[in-house]
């Protein structure tokens, strides 16, 4: 059985256990921040390539 990405549901023997970051850009009005969000997802390379995170595990 192999394991599935929390982020997009591609099935994948390559994923890493990452924390999801909402990032807001900067706006004229409105400073920029980010919200890491912890509890740990499994994330395939596509959408650790893509998407904002924080590595909670190691590669290799």
């Amino acid at each position: 059985m192999e394991r599935v990405c929390e982020n997009c549901a591609r099935e994948d023997d390559d994923l890493v256990l990452v924390n999801r970051v909402y990032v807001v850009p900067e706006r004229w009005d409105t400073a920029g921040s980010s919200t890491t969000v912890p509890g740990g997802e499994l994330w395939c390379f596509s959408c650790r390539s893509m998407y904002p995170h924080d590595v909670v595990e190691p590669e290799g």
